[in-house]
């Protein structure tokens, strides 16, 4: 079978990090602007407040949304020298906790790992992940896969590598519901994008071949 190459998201661009945040930020803070532009074609010393307010919210405004924007360029880049750059590895499951916390309807689990593959000396790391409710059980089997930049030490849990209901060392991530259960639980993944479209349809043709 033929794999197929791993898809490298382009390079980030900053104005395309920024912009959006500093835009709806701008949009939902309008006040500021109205102010800021009231300001400006008042005339009077009761109205000597808003041009003050004014380039005080919009500039609070600005702020929120530079550092929003930095937090994505960062996060695309990383992404991005993982996925150019980072070699497979595995990621041993040395431990792991609910932290009761749901982020898009998925849990946030505490996760310590150990890190090692062919020729990457083995590390540990700690890391509060969002881990979808599909995957849990991979965590049970004992190993994940991972990307590691061998040079910064970065890394990623790599799913595109862990299709829906993989064996992991011999472990399957058995799930004894109906398949009609399972198939309608698989097309509510796909349609809040928490699976990709490849994962989606390998994981219905498994649930097909069980019928």
């Amino acid at each position: 079978m033929t794999v197929a190459p791993r898809e490298v998201p382009p390079p980030p661009s900053w104005l395309r990090s920024v912009v959006p945040p500093v835009l709806f930020l701008l949009v939902a803070g309008i006040v500021g602007p109205i102010f800021l532009v009231m300001g400006l074609l008042a005339d009077g010393p009761e109205s000597g407040w808003l041009l003050p307010t004014g380039i005080g919210i919009t500039a609070l405004d600005l702020l929120i949304g530079l550092l929003i924007g930095r937090g994505r360029y960062r996060a695309a880049e990383k992404l991005h020298r993982l996925r150019s750059r980072g070699r497979p590895a595995r990621a041993r499951v040395l431990s792991f906790d609910q932290t009761g916390i749901r982020v898009n309807d998925q849990p946030l689990v505490k996760l310590r790992l150990q890190l090692h593959g062919a020729d990457l000396a083995p590390f540990e790391v700690e890391s509060r992940t969002v881990i979808p409710d599909i995957r849990m059980p991979l965590l049970y089997a004992g190993e994940l896969p991972v990307l590691v930049d061998p040079e910064t030490g970065e890394w990623e849990l790599d799913w595109a590598s862990a299709p829906v209901g993989e064996r992991v060392h011999g472990v399957a991530a058995a799930d004894a519901r109906p398949p009609a259960e399972r198939l309608a639980e698989l097309d509510d993944l796909l349609r809040r994008d928490l699976v990709s479209r490849e994962e989606y349809d390998a994981a219905r043709a498994r649930i097909l071949d069980e019928i």
